[in-house]
Protein backbone atom coordinates (compact mmCIF):
# COMPACT_ATOMS: atom_id res chain seq x y z
CA UNK A 1 0.00 0.00 0.00
CA UNK A 2 1.28 3.59 -0.88
CA UNK A 3 0.51 6.77 0.09
CA UNK A 4 1.39 9.97 -1.42
CA UNK A 5 2.07 13.19 0.03
CA UNK A 6 2.91 16.80 -1.89
CA UNK A 7 5.17 19.26 -0.19
CA UNK A 8 6.98 22.11 -1.45
CA UNK A 9 10.96 21.07 -1.38
CA UNK A 10 13.51 22.73 -3.33
CA UNK A 11 14.72 20.42 -6.02
CA UNK A 12 18.41 19.10 -5.88
CA UNK A 13 17.82 18.92 -9.90
CA UNK A 14 16.00 22.04 -10.94
CA UNK A 15 16.29 24.48 -8.17
CA UNK A 16 13.48 25.42 -7.87
CA UNK A 17 10.84 25.46 -4.79
CA UNK A 18 8.48 23.09 -6.18
CA UNK A 19 5.65 20.72 -5.22
CA UNK A 20 7.26 17.02 -4.81
CA UNK A 21 5.12 14.30 -4.50
CA UNK A 22 6.30 12.39 -1.73
CA UNK A 23 5.19 8.60 -1.99
CA UNK A 24 5.39 6.14 1.12
CA UNK A 25 4.92 2.59 1.94
CA UNK A 26 3.50 2.27 5.03
CA UNK A 27 5.29 5.07 7.26
CA UNK A 28 8.69 4.74 5.51
CA UNK A 29 9.76 7.55 2.12
CA UNK A 30 9.81 5.33 -0.34
CA UNK A 31 10.42 8.01 -3.22
CA UNK A 32 10.27 11.54 -4.34
CA UNK A 33 9.35 13.45 -7.36
CA UNK A 34 9.21 17.06 -8.64
CA UNK A 35 6.14 18.20 -10.26
CA UNK A 36 8.42 20.89 -12.17
CA UNK A 37 11.13 18.79 -13.61
CA UNK A 38 9.87 15.30 -13.15
CA UNK A 39 13.40 14.31 -11.47
CA UNK A 40 12.94 11.37 -9.21
CA UNK A 41 14.65 10.01 -6.31
CA UNK A 42 13.65 6.39 -5.27
CA UNK A 43 14.84 4.90 -1.72
CA UNK A 44 16.03 1.39 -2.25
CA UNK A 45 14.88 -0.93 0.20
CA UNK A 46 18.57 -2.18 1.55
CA UNK A 47 18.36 2.12 2.36
CA UNK A 48 14.99 1.68 4.11
CA UNK A 49 15.89 -1.14 6.57
CA UNK A 50 17.67 1.33 9.20
CA UNK A 51 14.54 3.62 9.19
CA UNK A 52 11.95 0.57 9.49
CA UNK A 53 14.19 -0.99 12.65
CA UNK A 54 14.15 2.53 14.07
CA UNK A 55 10.10 2.82 13.68
CA UNK A 56 9.45 -0.74 14.46
CA UNK A 57 11.27 0.19 17.88
CA UNK A 58 9.33 3.13 18.81
CA UNK A 59 6.32 1.14 18.03
CA UNK A 60 7.21 -1.56 20.44
CA UNK A 61 7.97 0.63 23.17
CA UNK A 62 4.54 2.32 22.89
CA UNK A 63 2.79 -0.42 22.73
CA UNK A 64 2.27 -1.24 26.10
CA UNK A 65 0.89 2.07 26.55
CA UNK A 66 -0.93 2.29 23.69
CA UNK A 67 -2.78 -1.14 24.97
CA UNK A 68 -3.55 0.45 28.31
CA UNK A 69 -5.26 3.73 26.76
CA UNK A 70 -7.36 1.30 24.72
CA UNK A 71 -8.36 -1.08 27.47
CA UNK A 72 -9.55 1.75 29.41
CA UNK A 73 -11.33 3.51 27.10
CA UNK A 74 -13.41 -0.29 26.22
CA UNK A 75 -12.42 -2.91 28.60
CA UNK A 76 -14.86 -5.42 27.01
CA UNK A 77 -14.21 -4.66 23.66
CA UNK A 78 -10.58 -4.78 24.05
CA UNK A 79 -10.76 -7.95 26.23
CA UNK A 80 -13.00 -9.35 22.95
CA UNK A 81 -10.61 -7.78 19.95
CA UNK A 82 -7.53 -9.19 21.78
CA UNK A 83 -6.92 -12.93 20.77
CA UNK A 84 -7.55 -11.97 17.24
CA UNK A 85 -5.32 -8.81 17.05
CA UNK A 86 -2.65 -11.40 18.83
CA UNK A 87 -3.36 -13.80 15.97
CA UNK A 88 -2.85 -11.16 12.99
CA UNK A 89 0.10 -10.00 14.43
CA UNK A 90 2.59 -11.81 12.81
CA UNK A 91 0.71 -11.69 9.64
CA UNK A 92 1.22 -8.11 9.99
CA UNK A 93 4.86 -8.49 10.47
CA UNK A 94 5.55 -10.16 7.96
CA UNK A 95 3.53 -8.04 5.47
CA UNK A 96 5.39 -5.23 6.51
CA UNK A 97 9.06 -6.70 6.02
CA UNK A 98 7.20 -8.22 2.15
CA UNK A 99 6.32 -4.34 1.44
CA UNK A 100 10.08 -3.47 2.55
CA UNK A 101 12.62 -5.64 0.85
CA UNK A 102 10.06 -5.10 -2.71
Amino acid sequence: MTDVEHSELRCESCGEVADHELRYAGRLLESTRCTNCGHQIELTPRSRVPAYVRDLEQRLASKPRRMWRRAARDPLGYARQLPGAIIRQPAKFLRELRELLR
